[in-house]
């Protein structure tokens, strides 16, 4: 799921920005297959990325094959994010 890290890196609004897959497992719903990936976000402190975490949970990322259901925040550290991300697969 190499697509949702580099998205993640892309937008974090900054050059100085990387991203690694910190662990990928999948999930089930009784309804839906999907993914949970966490993410660690390396970055400048500035105000672009402090804005791009706090929309975090409204954002809406172009996955082929699946829909963010969900982006949050689970760690925070001077310049780093930890993000879990809910893909879903799309049916």
């Amino acid at each position: 799921m190499t697509g949702l890290v580099a998205v993640a890196a892309a937008a974090a609004v900054t050059q100085r920005a990387g991203a690694t897959l910190v662990r990928s497992r999948d999930w089930a719903s009784s309804l839906f297959n999907g993914l949970r990936l966490t993410i660690e976000i390396v970055a400048e402190e500035t105000e672009a990325f402090e804005t791009w975490l706090a929309a975090l949970p409204e954002a809406e990322f172009a996955i082929r094959g699946y829909f963010v259901a969900s982006a949050d925040l689970i760690e925070r550290r001077a310049g780093a994010a930890v993000v879990e991300f809910l893909l879903v697969e799309e049916q």
